[in-house]
């Protein structure tokens, strides 16, 4: 069998560039592209001598899931049919019971001989989400409140206030400053999800100046990156300390810059991405934003240990994206219950 006619089989049957009508192919490219960074991500962190103080750490930690939360957001308008009980039940389901289920999966890999067990596990992760698959109970957080919000705009008839309120709601959010059940991230993230409503209302409008933010990004992101400190304030903050003392203005123009370096991170890939456009890459990544979540949840079973050398991160990092890919892809969504449990997918 000719070599390419085999390989368009395979495509076919993978379902690669067959996307739903109606899709935003670019955001689906960055889905795609931001999980990749994810999965590098945490092989740098489990491998690297210095973990997250690695640039090649850092580099992509800047932007990459506020990135994945605000394309999260993007979406958030696609469910205003339902109820607002109706979409805590769905994703609920989506999310809170894959949080658990993969949280049982890693125990039983992890922590066989922990003293702690099971039931007491699972109620500190709900207490702590931080310490499992935050993401998912972050994102869940998140769509509730601006669904909740943009549910009583519509039942009001306020949406001449729309945007005022989810304004006032990214404002509010701040004021969660509290470790406990995930309220951390949820200050950390919502502001960035909220973001991605906004980037899809108006999208034209973005689109259309597009250049112009690409530029301010290309120009801004290299230096705001020098000072960037994932677990840690900015290598500036000493100096805004020194300078405005306990005044409340050094954190502020820190949560300021912390923002400029995501967004500015944001638009150098999409840039990049665009200038791709028309290559296989391009399409192959559009292809794997249908499946990031699914990749999010199950790429840590594929994880292990290497030596510090550059090309054995790039082989734990292919390793485990390819694993958790065919592993979604042959398994996970081939079978209703599977797709049920572990990714909170009823169809």
């Amino acid at each position: 069998m000719n070599i390419r006619i085999a390989f368009q089989k395979i495509k076919d049957w993978l379902e690669i560039d067959q996307t739903a009508a109606g899709r935003n192919i670019h955001i689906d490219v960055l889905k795609g592209v931001t999980i990749m960074f994810v999965v590098w991500g945490h092989t740098i962190q489990m491998n690297h001598p210095l973990r997250m103080n690695s640039y090649l750490y850092l580099t992509f930690s800047s932007f990459a899931m506020p990135l994945f939360m605000l394309l999260s957001g993007y979406i958030i308008t696609t469910q205003m049919k339902n109820t607002l009980a109706g979409f805590v039940k769905k994703y609920a389901l989506r999310l809170i019971v894959p949080f658990f289920v993969w949280a049982v999966v890693f125990y039983l890999k992890s922590h066989h001989f922990d003293p702690v067990g099971l039931p007491a596990y699972l109620l500190n992760l709900a207490k702590f989400p931080a310490n499992g698959l935050w993401f998912l109970w972050a994102l869940f957080l998140n769509s509730v409140v601006l669904f909740a919000v943009l549910r009583l705009v519509r039942v009001k008839h306020w949406e001449r206030w729309e945007n005022h309120l989810v304004i006032a709601s990214m404002i509010l959010s701040r004021f969660a400053s509290t470790e406990y059940f995930g309220l951390a991230d949820f200050k950390v993230y919502y502001t960035y999800y909220a973001a991605g409503f906004f980037v899809c209302k108006y999208y034209d409008w973005v689109k259309a100046r597009r250049k112009i933010f690409y530029a301010i990004s290309i120009v801004a992101f290299p230096p705001l990156l020098m000072a960037f400190q994932s677990d840690k304030f900015p290598s500036f903050y000493p100096l805004l300390q020194e300078f405005f003392g306990a005044t409340g203005i050094a954190r502020l123009i820190v949560s300021i810059y912390k923002y400029a370096i995501a967004f500015a991170g944001m638009g150098v890939v999409s840039f990049l991405l665009e200038l791709v456009r028309r290559t296989r890459f391009y399409a192959f990544c559009a292809w794997t934003g249908l499946f990031t979540l699914d990749i999010y949840v199950s790429h840590g079973i594929f994880s292990w240990r290497c030596a510090p050398v550059l090309w054995q991160y790039a082989l734990v990092a292919a390793s485990m994206f390819t694993g958790s890919l065919a592993l979604t892809i042959l398994v996970l969504r081939r079978f209703k219950i599977t797709r049920l449990v572990f990714l909170g997918q009823k169809t």
